[in-house]
């Protein structure tokens, strides 16, 4: 024991601080127990023997493991973590109920959501697995249809070739999606074609600019002719640009000075030019190519060169001089490109140019003073809500991120119209400035097109859609929080009595059937009825309250539009599946206006009903009697949509937005073909008697025909008829 208190040797202190030292050496001087002199990056000896020198890191001592107690406390946490998960009724994965449910509402653009992150599958599958087998989660992007599970197995058993590429879509969602569409259009629109120019004086205001030019060939009448088509179409669709001030205001000054670089009047009227021709040709000229023996919808031009593209040429070589200002010319300009490249099929350079749009629009409204009841302030007001209009419809259908124009909503007031008004009063002021004569009635005649009620009131439904959207996910996320079988207290999550009264409902559905009391994993999780029917009552109130000139009913969606009280309707109707080869143009764009409005309605009743297609697929044990009829419902939502029907169908230049609309039949077409392959489905259509074979026959052969003609110019299309190709057993196009 006395040997503890004595100091220790001399000898002992040395080998001790030898230790140390060594401790530090390096691997070949411990091997050799040499004397390491611990120079880095290598030691005396090393460099000597001309070996490799490696240093092993030094293990902390008692009063040097910070580190270490770091990581020990952050494993702690991520366990902490993995149990909460598992306790909330996570996934396998790891991912929360909630989680799952806001990566399906965000604009992602990430990949996929829960229903499309599953691993593929056998194609000797015949039930759902494990991994399938989970709640309900609203697919806001109409192509992810195709990775329904029921949906995804039938592809995979039906032996289609494209189908092997399903495992890349589950793997990289809307990108694969996107690629497809960039690889059809990798160049640009072609830049040849133009309008011979000459130069003339400039305009002493004209400072540090080049000379001015004229278009020799572009006659007063060509101006007249294609300046009224634009207005008459896509005007009347969105109504960027007031006539009056456009024909005595901007071209008037064109006319006297010529078309500069710089200015933002010389490019908006060339956009307009290209337009108003694209109006006139892409309704009654050729079709530009002929697709299976039928002409295409497509018309004017060629696919590659469209009509309008000299002005369109004209335009983008002078708007990169503009194009970085943020006024209302600028916001006009990129919206009036993105309606061209729509026009064209070009896509993405429509998504582009409306994002190029919506921030300089921001920039315009939140830096500048604005007195909204002024005429600059109503173009603002409908410049604004065009841009939400265009980038709700790619957001909500296409998964495409947002700018977030859409939260300054509340903000921005909705247009008052009131030059139409005022133009009801002398509407003679048209363009005789510009060629001696006046466009007669021009300010009545827009008023009789009715197309300020058709804005707003698409403006209404999109608020209702988005609400649609919300609803439903708010359900979802009320109804996935807490196990069903613990009672009606209301979840955290829910804000109105709405999405309670509806919990309440889903919890007696549930509660007859055997699966009720089980695993709230595998349990529907979906809207339930009592939600659903109060949204479709918001949907048809919005239908009730429109002006007459736009109301309708299901009986009569076919029918003109009651536009003049004190005028009879015509007996034949408006939309038909075949109107015959020659073509037909209405006056102020009535046929697609109307389709749009109309069709934009019943795409909003299907999504509301869309949860209980997918609950039939995937749950048909707990299919009560409403369950059916809401299935049966949805199914007959997506019927004889008047967009897919002639006349519009044959004028697709002129169709709004038709990337959303085309992806939008992909999915329907998936769904309608296993109306008759599920054996529940095809139950549901046969007993309910609520929608009808011929109809649902006659809404798949319009939709294949559009998909078979748009797939020309969309990538996306021409992939996804390799799917409905063989799946409808058509024979290959000649």
């Amino acid at each position: 024991m006395s040997s503890i208190s004595h100091p220790e040797a001399p000898d002992a202190t040395l080998r001790r601080e030898r230790a140390a030292i060594a401790a530090q050496a390096c691997q070949t001087c411990r091997n050799r127990k040499s004397k390491c002199d611990e120079v880095r990056p290598k030691c005396g000896l090393c460099r000597r023997l001309g070996v490799d020198c490696e240093y092993r890191e030094p293990l902390p001592t008692k009063k040097d493991k910070t580190m270490v107690h770091i990581l020990d406390a952050l494993n702690r946490l991520e366990n902490k973590f993995d149990n909460l998960s598992m306790t909330a009724g996570g996934s396998p994965d790891g991912s929360t109920p909630s989680m799952r449910t806001r990566g399906t509402a965000s604009s992602s653009m990430s990949g996929t959501t829960a229903e499309t992150s599953q691993n593929a599958i056998p194609p000797s599958s015949s039930e759902n697995p494990p991994t399938f087998r989970q709640p309900y989660q609203h697919l806001t992007v109409p192509h992810k249809i195709i990775l329904w599970p029921g949906i995804y197995i039938h592809l995979l058993n039906s032996g289609i070739p494209a189908a092997s590429d399903l495992q890349y879509v589950l793997e990289e969602g809307t990108h694969w999606f996107i690629r497809r569409e960039m690889a059809k259009h990798p160049e640009p629109l072609p830049s040849k074609l133009g309008l011979p120019c000459f130069a003339i004086n400039a305009s002493p205001h004209d400072h540090g600019r080049a000379s001015n030019v004229a278009f020799p060939t572009l006659t007063i009448q060509q101006i007249q002719e294609f300046s009224d088509a634009y207005f008459n179409t896509f005007n009347v669709l969105y109504p960027l640009l007031n006539r009056e001030a456009f024909m005595n205001g901007i071209v008037s000054r064109l006319l006297r000075e010529g078309y500069g670089d710089g200015d933002a009047g010389s490019v908006l009227a060339l956009m307009v030019f290209a337009l108003g021709k694209v109006a006139v040709e892409g309704v009654l000229h050729r079709p530009a190519s002929v697709v299976n023996g039928q002409p295409s919808g497509f018309r004017g031009g060629t696919i590659e060169e469209p009509p309008g593209l000299e002005f369109f040429n004209e335009a983008r070589r002078r708007h990169g001089f503009v194009m970085t200002q943020c006024t209302l010319e600028n916001v006009q300009i990129n919206l009036l490109q993105a309606t061209y490249y729509e026009a064209t099929a070009r896509h993405l350079d429509f998504w582009r140019s409306t994002v190029s749009a919506s921030m300089a629009c921001q920039v315009l409204i939140r830096c500048q003073p604005i007195d909204w009841s002024t005429a600059e302030g109503d173009l603002i007001k409908r410049a604004y809500w065009t841009c939400v209009l265009s980038e709700d419809l790619y957001h909500l259908d296409l998964d495409l991120p947002q700018t977030g124009i859409h939260t300054m909503e509340d903000e921005v007031p909705m247009p008052y119209f009131q030059q139409v008004q005022e133009q009801q009063d002398d509407d003679q002021m048209g363009s005789s400035s510009i060629s001696g004569s006046s466009t007669v009635g021009s300010g009545a005649n827009e008023e009789r097109s009715h197309f300020q009620y058709h804005f707003l009131a698409m403006i209404a439904l999109r608020r209702l859609i988005a609400r649609i959207h919300n609803v439903i996910h708010e359900c979802e996320r009320a109804m996935q929080s807490e196990p069903l079988w613990q009672g009606s207290g209301s979840s955290p999550n829910k804000e109105s009595d709405d999405s309670t009264t509806g919990t309440l409902a889903h919890q007696k559905l549930t509660a007859s059937t055997p699966q009720a009391a089980g695993e709230s994993f595998d349990d529907y999780g979906g809207p339930p009825v009592a939600v659903i029917r109060e949204m479709v009552r918001q949907l048809d109130s919005w239908r009730a309250l429109l002006p007459r000139p736009l109301q309708w009913t299901d009986n009569d969606k076919f029918d003109f539009p009651a536009t003049d009280p004190l005028m009879r309707r015509p007996n034949e109707p408006l939309f038909s599946v075949d109107q015959g080869p020659i073509p037909i143009g209405h006056r102020y764009n009535l046929d697609v206006v109307t389709a749009q409005l109309r069709t934009r309605f019943y795409y909003a009743r299907f999504m509301m009903y869309r949860p209980f297609v997918y609950k039939a697929l995937h749950f048909p044990e707990l299919m009560t009697s409403d369950d059916c009829n809401c299935c049966a419902l949805a199914i007959k939502s997506v019927c004889l949509w008047p967009l897919a029907m002639a006349p519009p169908k044959n004028k697709k230049r002129l169709v709004p937005h038709m990337f959303a609309w085309t992806q939008s039949f992909m999915g329907i077409l998936l769904i309608l073909r296993l109306t008759t392959a599920n054996e529940c489905l095809s139950r549901i259509i046969d007993e309910t008697n609520v929608v009808g074979r011929q109809e649902i026959e006659s809404t798949t052969e319009i939709m294949l025909d559009w998909m078979r003609d748009v797939k020309q110019v969309d990538g996306i299309a021409e992939w996804s008829w390799g799917i409905l190709e063989p799946l409808y057993g058509l024979q290959p196009d000649q």
